[in-house]
Order: C-alpha cells, then sequence, then structure tokens
C-alpha cells in the first residue's frame, strides 16, 4: 500500500512538472491565437502611373486577393493587369494606406467611384470591388486614390 501511494505521488509530480508550460490564466484559455501573416503573392502586374513612389503588397484573404496600396503622397494611379499564365481574381479588394482617403475609383470594363464625404478615411478601409467592374476578358484595370489635404 505505502509502495502504491509512493508510486502514485511521484506520477503525480511528474504531471504537475510537465504542466507548467500550461497558462493558469482562464482568461487565456479560450482566446484564439493570433492569424498567421499572410504570404505575398504575385497574380497582378501592377504599375504605378503617377509616379510617387506608391508600393503594392498582394495578399489572399481567403478566395479574396487584397492588394495593400501603400501612397507616401496621399494620391495616386495604378494600371494593373493579370500576371504572365494567371487570370483575374474572382475576387479582388484594395486596402489604401495613406494620411486620408477622400475618393477612390476603378475603372475597367465598367467604372466605380467611391467619394467618403468631408470626413475622410484615416484607417486602411478595406474596398471590395463589386461584380463587373472587370471581367475575365477584361486587358486592364485602372485605379485611382486621392488623398484629403484639408
Amino acid at each position: 500500500m505505502r509502495l502504491q501511494r509512493t508510486l502514485s505521488l511521484a506520477v503525480l509530480a511528474i504531471l504537475c512538472a510537465g504542466c507548467g508550460q500550461w497558462s493558469w490564466n482562464p482568461a487565456k484559455w479560450f482566446r484564439e491565437p493570433a492569424p498567421a501573416p499572410m504570404a505575398a503573392v504575385q497574380v497582378l502586374t501592377i504599375e504605378s502611373t503617377s509616379g510617387g513612389g506608391d508600393r503594392f503588397v498582394q495578399s489572399w484573404e481567403g478566395a479574396r486577393l487584397v492588394v495593400d496600396v501603400h501612397s507616401a503622397g496621399g494620391s495616386g494611379t495604378a494600371v494593373l493587369k493579370p500576371a504572365e499564365g494567371q487570370s483575374w481574381p474572382l475576387r479582388l479588394a484594395f486596402r489604401v494606406h495613406s494620411s486620408a482617403l477622400a475618393e477612390f475609383e476603378a475603372n475597367g470594363a465598367q467604372a466605380l467611384r467611391m467619394s467618403f464625404g468631408s470626413v475622410p478615411l484615416t484607417e486602411p478601409a478595406l474596398i471590395d470591388l463589386p461584380y463587373g467592374i472587370y471581367r475575365k476578358e477584361s486587358p486592364q484595370l485602372e485605379i485611382r486614390w486621392l488623398g484629403n489635404y484639408r
């Protein structure tokens, strides 16, 4: 009986020592892990036509291709085309990183113009292009973003 109790305590001590990596804070038990950073891809060729040193990063978020537009000047234009051997993605969205976004335009098979009124967007908003703005046979898509300099 004494040997059994000693072995039980030894096993319990070993198991408790292995639990040192666990968090004993219940608030952390049900928290979802942070999403992994999205890997950059090259689905579209993007050429800035404004000459403002704009930078474009493409990544997949589910079935949607998101193009992060980093604009130092706050305004600019760009032409997008499918990369060699690629086609247009089914869903396309833009996230414009500028000091303040007042307008956004996309011209392809159809035109889209979004104006954010007198209060421009200061946080990068995700702008999903609706169906029909570009089609699979569209040769290119032109975008324009305009910052607010008030």
